[in-house]
């Protein structure tokens, strides 16, 4: 006979069966946008999670100062002629490289690298999971997790987070900064957000920003004694690190470098950002320095500029629009993203708008001094890295924008137009995602991944985005010297810092010298063993300055290597003779 149960014990145990299955359709509906975002960050990564991390470009420098620490030489660039100390890098990063290489016993790249390329892999992940926070706390689930996606996929911030530099861990802490600043009233909660603020500045000169939107949150809350305490804080690190500069500039190896052009203003990577940005252009010195009407007019140049960049930001930049696979339709394909990108920059822009309006000083206040700063920089083919840091603060403004609008014509329309704006706005939101998509798996799949049979003597192997025959060759072109030369000789070449890094040998940028019998003087003050000529499309230093020097002085320089149009020249006191490799 079975037991009598009542129906009050029956709902009991029936709820109680079905609590689990309940408890998990809550923990999906909360946290199905985490596991969106940790899904895509994986699969962003997972092509390319071998290897040692890039070290090409500002890269390298980061290595280095980050060896230079570690081994106890200072705060120096180890791969210039006396090792000057660096004055443009903020620590932080440097700082990180040195624990690493303290921690494995060893600065070798090869056992560092990969080490620091998952780290960066894990950093990513973390920085997706917190630009999620972060657009929760403005907008519903699936359009934080649409934002956040638009941050993600696009290919600046795939690109980035494959080197070694400061651009993505930035932007982690600032949008660390920016979610803990929203509940700064807790206890601890100004000086988490004073040391995160600081962790910027310590990443780039272009983190004050942090610092300055953290016065302007006060300010706009009205709250004065506040701001004059974060003001004062603020001014504390700015303080210290240009005490560091200034020293760096009175001292003797300063103003007596090892070769005369060491300290020139336009070796970027020897002297300041202040000093870098006097000239017209710092690649091309020969134009002489900006006036302060052409610094005002290169601010307006910029500004004007910037709408487009701003979309481009937070979809693809215009660079990498397919339009040229189209054939006969390419015309309209590229009005067509252009249309695209100006679109969401304008949303970004009433986004901020409405951020403002609505006292969410911090987030309006990154957006509007980073885009101050980078309107007084003289590289507008930059402007794609510089605004991937801001990315985050830029995709929640334009999916606010787009949503304060949708929101409007809901109040102020009949409900057919207001149905239609809702539906415009997920179309352009998914079709911008869409072509993220398509364009992130050609990054990562296509040819502007270095194919596996272009394999050469770098430490790059292979395997990363941008290393194509150019750097192949170059690579090559390192190791043949690398071979030949003696432990002391001098190399010139557009990347110094990787030459270094891949041969021991130092290395300098050639002198910006139009005017070859000035270059081949100061070539010979160096003194210079090698002169490496590349091909490399971005910057060509090597051919426009150094190649004109060394063709017109053949008593002294003569061709030991070629590969395609990639060459070396060496000093020698015979006669001219041709080689090739």
């Amino acid at each position: 006979m079975e037991p009598c149960v009542s129906e009050t014990e029956e709902a009991a145990i029936f709820s109680l069966r079905r609590a689990p299955l309940a408890g998990c359709k809550a923990w999906l509906w909360k946290y199905w946008t985490n596991a969106l975002v940790v899904g895509l960050a994986i699969l962003l990564w997972l092509p390319r999670l071998s290897g040692p991390i890039d070290l090409r470009w500002d890269a390298g420098v980061y290595y280095l100062l980050g060896s230079s620490l570690a081994t106890g030489h200072g705060y120096r660039i180890l791969s210039e002629p006396g090792s000057p100390e660096a004055v443009q890098y903020p620590p932080f990063l440097p700082g990180i490289v040195a624990l690493y290489s303290r921690a494995f016993g060893s600065t070798d790249p090869a056992v560092i690298g990969p080490w620091l390329r998952l780290s960066y892999a894990a950093l990513f992940l973390v920085y997706g999971i917190g630009v999620l926070t972060l657009a929760r706390k403005y907008l519903s689930p699936l359009f934080a997790f649409m934002a956040t996606a638009l941050c993600l996929l696009n290919v600046w911030t795939i690109f980035l987070s494959d080197l070694l530099f400061a651009e993505i861990p930035f932007a982690l802490v600032s949008v660390t900064f920016v979610c803990v600043a929203g509940s700064a009233w807790k206890k601890g909660g100004e000086v988490t957000c004073f040391l995160l603020a600081l962790t910027g500045f310590l990443l780039r000169t272009a983190g004050v920003v942090l610092l300055l939107a953290w016065i302007a949150d006060a300010l706009g809350r009205k709250r004065w004694r506040l701001a004059l305490l974060r003001l004062a804080l603020t001014l504390l690190p700015i303080a210290l690190w240009q005490g560091h500069i200034e020293r760096v500039h009175r001292s003797a190896a300063y103003r007596h470098p090892a070769y005369e052009y060491q300290r020139a203003l336009y070796q970027h990577y020897n002297v300041t950002y202040s000093d870098n940005f006097r000239l017209v252009d710092p690649f091309k010195p020969e134009l002489g320095a900006a006036t302060t009407s052409a610094l005002a007019n290169r601010a307006l140049t910029n500004l004007a500029l910037l709408p487009m960049h701003l979309g481009e930001a937070i979809s693809i930049p215009r660079q990498f629009w397919p339009s040229h696979h189209l054939n006969g339709f390419s015309a309209i394909a590229t009005v067509g993203f252009r249309m695209l990108a100006g679109g969401l920059g304008l949303f970004v822009l009433a986004g901020v708008i409405w951020l403002l309006a609505s006292r969410a000083w911090i987030v309006a206040s990154i957006i509007i001094a980073s885009v101050a700063l980078i309107c007084m920089t003289p590289w507008p083919e930059e402007f794609n890295r510089y605004l991937t840091p801001v990315a985050p603060f830029l995709a929640i403004a334009a999916v606010v924008g787009m949503r304060r609008l949708s929101v409007f014509l809901c109040d102020h329309t009949n409900p057919s137009i207001a149905k239609a704006a809702k539906l415009s706005v997920v179309s352009v939101l998914v079709m911008t995602l869409l072509v993220q998509i398509a364009t992130a798996t050609r990054f990562l799949r296509g040819s502007t991944l270095a194919k596996s049979g272009a394999q050469s003597n770098s430490l790059a192997g292979g395997a990363h985005f941008f290393h194509e025959q150019d750097w192949v060759d170059w690579e090559n072109a390192a190791s043949w010297i690398g071979e030949h030369a003696g432990g002391s000789d001098v190399v010139a070449t557009t990347a110094p810092h990787q030459f270094y890094l891949q041969t021991g040998l130092r290395a300098v940028y050639p002198p910006f010298e139009p005017d070859p019998g000035r270059a081949a003087r100061l070539i010979e003050d160096v003194p210079l063993k090698y002169v490496l000529i590349d091909q490399f499309a971005y910057r060509d230093f090597s051919r426009r300055y150094a190649l004109p020097a060394v063709e017109n002085d053949p008593a002294r320089w003569r061709l030991v290597y070629a590969v395609r149009r990639t060459k070396v020249y060496e000093h020698t006191t015979g006669e001219a003779s041709d080689g090739s490799g």
